[in-house]
C-alpha cells in the first residue's frame, strides 16, 4: 500500500480508537487479511477500500484520490484488475476527478506496447459499461480511444466511432458522429457492422430520407441472411419503397417475406401491411387498423397516420374520438425519449394534429404547431417532414398573422445546416 493511503488508514483507526482486530470486525474483512494489507504484503483491492471507508463512516470515493498509486503491480505499470475495476468504479458513479487522474496516468505510459494494453483496458471498461446501459458513462471512455488510438484502422477504434454515434445520434451531436462512423464501417468486425447499418438506417428513417435508408436496408439484407437483422432489413426497406416509387405488390411481398421470420416479424407485419394499404390510398381499411392496433402496447405507434387519415377523410368526429380515448398515450409520447421511436412517432403526430386543428378552424393553434414541426424537423435533418409542414402553412396562409409570416420566412431562409 501507498505511503499516503496507509497513513489516512493509520489516521482514522487512530480517531476511532481501533486496533487491527476492530478495524476487522467493522469492515467485515477477516483480521488475517487486514494484518497482510496494513503490513504491506498484500495489494488493496477496491472492494476492501470500500468495506474500510464504509467502517470508518466516511462517504463512499473519500480516499479514492490516494489509491491510484494502488493499481500500479510491482513493475510500476498499470495493474489490469485493479485499474479496470477502479476505472469502471469511477466512471459508473460519477467520481469525475478520480477517473481522469487514472485516465491521465494510463496515457502518459512512454511504452507505445504498455500504452496500447492501457488502451485496451478503457476500452474494455467502457464496453462494459455500454453493455450494461450506463452509455453516457461509457461515452468519455471511447472518446479516450478515438483521441489516442494510433492504429486508425483498429477495431476498437470503429467501434469506439460507432457507440459514440449511437449514444449521441438523438442530439446535436450526431450527425457528426455519423460522418465518422461512415468512414470507420469497412474497419469493424462483421456483427458490429450489421448494428451499425441497423442503426444508421433507423436513424435515416428517423430523418425521412428514404434513398439512404434503402441504401443501408440493402447494405444489412446482404450482410444478414436470416434473423433479427435481415427482418429489420426488409422492413425498412418496405417503409423506404413505399415513398421511392415502388408499386403496392412489392412493399406487401417484402412484408410477406419478412413475416416469416420469426414471431414478432409476423405480429409486425399485420401492422405494416394496414399501414401500406393506407399508404397507397386504401383508407377503407383505416378503421380495421384500428381495432387491430387496440389495446397493443405499440399502439403510439399508429396514432399519427389514423388521426391523418381521419382528417384526410373528413371524419372530424373520429379524430376527435382517437385523440380523447388515447390522450393518456399521447402525452405519454410527448415526454418520453426512449424508445428513440416514440420521440419520432409524436413528430409525426403533432404534424397530423396540426392538420386536425387547421381542419376545425383552430388555425392561430394549427399554424403554430406547423411552423414548431417544421422547425424540429429542419433541425434534425427531416427535410420531407420540413417541406410537408411548409406546404401545409401555404396551404392555409390567409389565416396566418404577421408573427407566423415572419417565422414562416425565417424558416424558409434557414439552410438545413444537416445537408451534406
Amino acid at each position: 500500500m501507498n505511503v499516503v493511503l496507509f497513513q489516512e488508514i493509520q489516521k482514522y483507526m487512530q480517531w476511532k480508537d481501533w486496533n487491527k482486530t476492530e478495524l476487522s470486525k467493522n469492515s467485515g474483512i477477516h483480521i488475517s487479511e487486514i494484518s497482510r494489507i496494513l503490513n504491506h504484503r498484500q495489494p488493496l483491492s477496491l472492494q476492501n477500500l470500500d468495506a474500510i471507508t464504509s467502517a470508518f463512516g466516511l462517504a463512499e470515493g473519500t480516499l479514492y484520490s490516494h489509491y491510484i498509486e494502488e493499481c500500479l503491480n510491482e513493475g510500476s505499470r498499470i495493474d489490469k484488475r485493479r485499474s479496470t475495476q477502479f476505472l469502471y468504479k469511477c466512471a459508473a458513479k460519477g467520481y469525475i476527478k478520480h477517473c481522469n487522474d487514472l485516465l491521465s496516468f494510463m496515457l502518459e505510459e512512454n511504452s507505445k506496447t504498455i500504452r496500447k494494453k492501457n488502451l485496451l483496458y478503457i476500452f474494455s471498461v467502457a464496453e462494459m459499461l455500454f453493455h450494461e446501459g450506463k452509455e453516457k458513462q461509457a461515452l468519455p471512455l471511447y472518446e479516450v480511444i478515438i483521441d489516442n488510438e494510433l492504429d486508425r484502422f483498429s477495431e476498437k477504434i470503429s467501434v469506439s466511432y460507432f457507440r459514440k454515434f449511437y449514444i449521441v445520434r438523438m442530439t446535436d451531436e450526431g450527425q457528426h458522429a455519423l460522418t465518422h462512423l461512415l468512414d470507420q464501417l469497412a474497419n469493424m468486425p462483421i456483427e458490429n457492422r450489421k448494428e451499425a447499418f441497423m442503426w444508421i438506417m433507423a436513424d435515416y428513417y428517423r430523418r425521412e430520407d428514404w434513398s439512404q435508408v434503402l441504401n443501408y436496408a440493402e447494405k444489412l439484407e446482404k450482410l444478414a441472411s436470416e434473423g433479427e437483422y435481415y427482418g429489420r432489413a426488409l422492413m425498412y426497406k418496405s417503409f423506404a419503397l413505399t415513398r421511392l416509387g415502388a408499386s403496392l405488390e412489392e412493399v406487401l411481398d417484402l412484408i410477406k417475406q419478412y413475416a416469416h421470420i420469426n414471431i414478432f416479424f409476423a405480429d409486425t407485419s399485420v401492422g405494416n401491411r394496414y399501414v401500406a394499404l393506407l399508404d397507397f390510398g386504401h383508407s377503407e381499411y383505416v378503421d380495421e387498423y384500428l381495432s387491430w392496433l387496440e389495446g397493443r402496447e405499440d399502439l403510439y405507434v399508429g396514432l399519427p397516420r389514423l388521426l391523418e387519415t381521419y382528417v384526410r377523410l373528413n371524419r372530424i368526429d373520429d379524430a376527435k374520438g382517437l385523440i380523447k380515448k388515447y390522450k393518456h398515450i399521447i402525452n405519454d409520447m410527448a415526454v418520453s425519449k426512449e424508445p428513440w421511436l416514440k420521440e419520432k412517432m409524436y413528430l409525426d403526430f403533432r404534424y397530423a394534429y396540426a392538420l386536425f386543428q387547421c381542419k376545425c378552424s383552430q388555425f392561430e393553434e394549427g399554424m403554430i404547431v406547423l411552423l414548431e414541426v417544421a422547425e424540429l424537423s429542419n433541425r434534425i435533418g427531416n427535410m420531407e417532414r420540413f417541406k410537408k409542414c411548409l406546404l401545409a402553412f401555404w396551404q392555409y396562409r390567409i389565416y396566418a398573422t404577421s408573427e407566423h409570416e415572419e417565422k414562416y420566412i425565417k424558416l424558409l431562409r434557414t439552410e438545413n445546416r444537416h445537408k451534406k
